[in-house]
């Protein structure tokens, strides 16, 4: 039973450290709602974005309307709360992603010149940091015709650089992660989906499960020869 004993040792020390850094939220839209988003600086009741079914799964729709941040969600509690401020406590460590979808065929020659798709985050402190140029489509392409999507994962460090790890983000009771969207076209669509804040996968941890697992296949292998 050695072997059993080796492999349980490593689960519970991989389970012990991926506990420790395991604060995560995911945001897709299968439930029919927009899950809390409202509009950039106002309360989750404050605007309902419709849901829509691309390619058999549902994303958010958010149209640009002149403003700069467009839709936001008010972490007052909660799983999303709780994986903003674990992030903003290890900006490094973290990292923020999501998938944005544009069809530019739908609403022809409205997209305009240019369209910049970014993220934004607002504390109750008053804290403020923005991403602007996560996807940026030129005048061509916004008049093609064509599909353009794709999906953004960066840290925070990466998208906000040392700004979050001022005082006014650590620890806070109220966090709004948002989407921006800018340009100057009269009513550009983004359709968004698996908007998520989860901690990157730690290879020590998976090193250690590893190394019990070849001790496990070690063990095995000498009571074999043994026998």
């Amino acid at each position: 039973m050695k072997h059993k004993s080796l492999l349980a040792a490593a689960a519970v020390i991989l389970g012990g450290a991926l506990h420790a850094h395991s604060a995560s939220v995911l945001l897709d839209f299968e439930d029919g709602t927009d899950q809390g988003y409202g509009t950039g600086f106002g309360n989750d009741a404050s605007a309902s974005f419709p849901i829509v079914n691309i390619g058999g799964s549902l994303r958010m729709q958010v149209t640009r309307t002149g403003g700069f941040q467009q839709a936001g969600n008010e972490s007052t509690g909660g799983a999303l709360l709780a994986a903003a401020n674990a992030a903003l406590l290890d900006p490094s460590g973290y990292v923020i992603s999501y998938d944005w979808y544009v069809d530019t065929s739908v609403s022809p020659g409205t997209y305009g010149t240019f369209l910049q798709l970014g993220t934004y985050l607002n504390s109750g402190a008053g804290g403020y940091a923005q991403d602007t140029y996560d996807i940026e489509l030129d005048g061509a392409q916004l008049a093609s015709g064509l599909v353009f999507s794709g999906t953004v994962t960066e840290t925070l460090t990466q998208k906000y650089g040392t700004r979050v790890q001022d005082a006014d983000f650590q620890n806070q009771t109220f966090i709004r992660p948002g989407f921006i969207i800018n340009g100057d076209g009269s009513s550009a669509t983004v359709y968004y989906d698996n908007f998520s804040i989860a901690p990157i996968p730690e290879p020590t941890s998976f090193a250690l499960l590893g190394l019990g697992l070849v001790t496990f296949c070690m063990t095995r292998g000498r009571r074999s020869a043994s026998r």
